[in-house]
């Protein structure tokens, strides 16, 4: 309704117009350049709306080859960049299959089609790596660094450099600012841990796996014993440095993450005794003794009264062991402790029952052992004691030291 609306408004125009033309018809004279034209006004207008029109079909022809020549241009620019695209793809898969000749011809192609763009230099970067089969540092690399894009990129070819080449104190550093970016890739935590468990920064361990991301790489149980333990080697250190306020600390969060850990009560204790507090450090080394009997508690609570004599020591033996009286542990430490204060018969009594194949072989030969030195103390048998010493021997065999971890992964085979 509306076209019909417009299409008789423009032919009433039409009509209107050509009426007056014909009753007004004028006259037009131009001169110009030795011409002179005599026209009327109606024959004009016609000329110019025929002029009109060859100039707007002359634009649209030129229109119509720019853009034919642009979608021409856009075209081979469009065949270039993907080429380049397949030949960064086939020459990363030539560096991560190790097909050298693949890499070369990616480096090739992919410097044709896009110069020297930084994805190009990494290429070449990776492409070197391969070609040579070890891994060397060069400006290129180091130029990466620079761009956001290929920052991570530039790290971790930089922290396996150093790797590579034993510099694990570099190779660290390198992953460290991985693990800053915010991206935080997760090779680089697991690289991070690994290196610091290497180098044994057991407090640096500790706070790593703090972060938020550390579930992405390890579960939830896992993250806690290896939180304990690296808590608990970071007190051992500290010990061993005299930092008793440290040691605590550490002893503190190790508990605070497994609370069963009876290494760090006594690492706990020995803080507390540094700092002359030797009746909580024995509290809380007889709390830790009810929940997990270990030698290292043992040893820990013998230390509180250095020097006393063999007998009162059984007696405060008795005591720490009072919490968990039949465990393995407990009849060891009372017959060691009766042993001292050559009390035979006692000490023979608490050691009967760990002699049994079943038990574990580390106890076994623990109560061999003591039960060879009762035989030759008490009652000078030595052909018993000889049958001991055998056994306690054959169970020591077994028992194997650790060596010390390189990486998360023995780290976690290693803790209970």
């Amino acid at each position: 309704m509306i076209k019909i609306i417009l299409y008789v408004m423009s032919l009433i125009v039409l009509v209107t117009v050509s009426v007056w033309f014909s009753n007004e018809p004028g006259a037009v004279t131009i001169n110009w350049i030795g011409w002179r034209v005599n026209t009327s006004v109606a024959v004009l207008f016609a000329l110019l709306g025929v002029l009109l029109v060859i100039v707007t079909f002359l634009v649209r022809i030129w229109s119509t080859l720019v853009c034919a020549g642009r979608a021409y241009k856009d075209s081979r620019r469009d065949k270039r960049i993907d080429k380049g695209l397949r030949s960064l793809m086939s020459g990363f898969a030539g560096v991560r299959g190790g097909d050298v000749a693949a890499a070369q011809k990616g480096v090739r192609e992919a410097s044709a089609a896009f110069a020297e763009h930084d994805i190009v230099r990494l290429l070449r970067q990776q492409t070197m790596n391969v070609l040579s089969g070890v891994r060397t540092t060069n400006t290129e690399v180091l130029e990466l660094l620079s761009d956001p894009a290929t920052e991570l990129a530039a790290l971790r070819d930089l922290t396996e450099t150093a790797a590579s080449a034993d510099d694990l104190d570099g190779a660290l550093s390198h992953a460290e600012r991985a693990l800053t970016n915010n991206a935080a890739p997760l090779w680089a935590l697991k690289t991070v841990l690994d290196l610091q468990v290497a180098l044994g920064k057991w407090g640096a361990v500790a706070t790593t796996l703090d972060r938020k991301d550390a579930p992405r790489l390890l579960g939830d149980v896992d993250q806690l014993r290896l939180r304990a333990e690296a808590c608990l080697r970071a007190g051992a250190a500290a010990l061993a440095n005299q930092d008793s306020a440290a040691a605590i600390k550490w002893a503190y969060r190790a508990l605070t993450a497994g609370p069963s850990r009876a290494e760090a009560s006594a690492i706990l204790a020995c803080g507390l005794m540094a700092e002359g507090k030797s009746k909580k450090a024995a509290s809380e080394l007889e709390r830790a003794w009810a929940k997990n009997p270990h030698p290292s508690v043992l040893s820990t609570y013998l230390q509180l009264a250095p020097g006393e004599a063999a007998l009162e020591q059984a007696n405060r033996v008795e005591k720490l062991v009072a919490g968990n009286l039949n465990h393995p542990e407990s009849r060891l430490a009372q017959a060691e402790a009766w042993l001292n204060a050559k009390l035979w018969g006692q000490a023979r009594s608490r050691l009967e029952l760990l002699l049994d194949k079943g038990m574990k072989p580390s106890i076994r030969a623990k109560a061999a052992s003591l039960m060879a030195q009762i035989e030759i103390g008490g009652s000078g048998d030595t052909k018993a004691a000889t049958q001991y010493m055998v056994i306690a021997l054959e169970g020591r065999s077994e028992a194997k030291d650790l060596p010390a971890p390189t990486c998360i992964a023995e780290l976690l085979s290693q803790t209970p």
